[in-house]
């Protein structure tokens, strides 16, 4: 997949809560965007705490191998936290070129994009290491939470976004040998990014300023 350019690396963002309980997309952004739009993908500082270490809250922590709580809902493993980075700027990169959105570094407005949390389907190969107990072939419900702002030249921000989606009990595949660690996660990104960039469209993002 094309990425946007240029990209920004990961960052640190203050989270807001985990896990909501409403799937689904919202947005209050109803101002008009014209121009190019500058992309930066942030990761929560939860989300990046977990990346070697366990939840700081001991409620975060869970033995259930059903809900995909491997290694304690902690120690992803940097790669893996990059990885969903790299994973929304690529689904951004072609949801705008496919709804029209040009990218710039240097464009007055800014979308601010935060993983605030996600969890895979499969333990990762971190969570592997630090927990002999695992294996590849354990399995869980797993999916991501996302917010985004979208923020002016001077700094206002002009409205947000946000999408959360977990997968449940009920709608487990059939065949779960076919879904990889973040396949629930992906969806979540994916889904994110194009009803985001439907919504800039629609509100005339890509125009001449």
């Amino acid at each position: 997949m094309r990425k946007l350019t240029p990209i920004l690396a990961t960052a640190l963002a203050l989270s807001l809560p985990a896990f909501a309980n409403a799937n689904g997309f919202d947005s209050n952004l109803a101002s008009t965007i014209t121009g190019p739009i500058k992309v930066e993908v942030l990761v929560s500082e939860d989300l990046a705490h977990r990346a070697e270490n366990l939840p700081k809250k001991l409620s975060d922590r869970g033995s259930g191998r059903l809900n995909g709580s491997f290694s304690n809902n902690g120690h992803y493993g940097q790669k893996d936290i990059d990885r969903l980075v790299e994973e929304m700027n690529e689904e951004l990169a072609d949801d705008f070129e496919k709804y029209g959105i040009a990218s710039a570094d240097n464009a007055p407005t800014l979308l601010r994009v935060t993983l605030e949390m996600a969890k895979p389907n499969r333990p990762t190969f971190n969570q592997l290491s630090e927990d002999v107990s695992l294996s590849f072939q354990s399995f869980g419900i797993g999916g991501a939470e996302i917010t985004a702002e979208v923020i002016s030249a001077g700094g206002d921000v002009l409205g947000t976004m946000e999408y959360d989606y977990y997968s449940s009990l009920a709608n487990r595949p059939i065949a779960p040998n076919a879904v990889g660690t973040w396949t629930d996660a992906d969806r979540s990104i994916s889904r994110f990014s194009k009803k985001a960039s439907k919504k800039l469209a629609a509100l005339g993002a890509g125009g001449n300023s």
